[in-house]
């Protein structure tokens, strides 16, 4: 359990009912049924929540990427904290969970991106002993 009482669950089929109940700020956009089906039947995609009772508080979307000529790594995609919830080390166990799965998995990398003007998700980051690097990033338009 977390200091606020809430606790960190890896959602699969069998528990995606527990998102009917998110706080706002978790997620981008609401929930698409038939897309959390598809995101969830890929066992490369992760997705752990914060729950704190039965509402979601926070969550964490990950990616596992094999590779035919260098070792498998993760690729950290989403985090999120519902705006009530923000600040209490959500996020931080959030990761913490991700270090935990990669290490039973055998995952020894995890990269991920964010907005160089996005201080508090660096912030979040670096306490890791992560450091940032300058890249660049570009949408494919077709």
């Amino acid at each position: 359990m977390g200091e606020g009482g809430w606790r960190i669950l890896w959602i699969d089929l069998s528990t995606a009912s527990l998102l009917e109940n998110v706080a706002p700020g978790v997620f981008d956009e609401s929930i698409k049924p038939d897309r959390l089906e598809r995101y969830l039947a890929q066992p490369t995609n992760w997705l752990g929540v914060a729950l704190e009772g039965e509402l979601v508080v926070g969550q964490v979307m990950c990616v596992v990427h094999d590779h035919p000529d260098k070792q498998t790594e993760i690729f950290l995609d989403e985090i999120g904290t519902g705006d009530e919830w923000r600040r209490k080390g959500i996020a931080n166990a959030l990761i913490k969970a991700v270090f935990e799965r990669a290490d039973e998995a055998g995952i020894d990398e995890i990269w991920l991106g964010t907005e160089p003007d996005n201080l508090p998700a660096r912030g979040l980051y670096e306490k890791t002993g992560a450091k940032g690097e300058p890249a660049l990033i570009y949408y494919l338009e077709w």
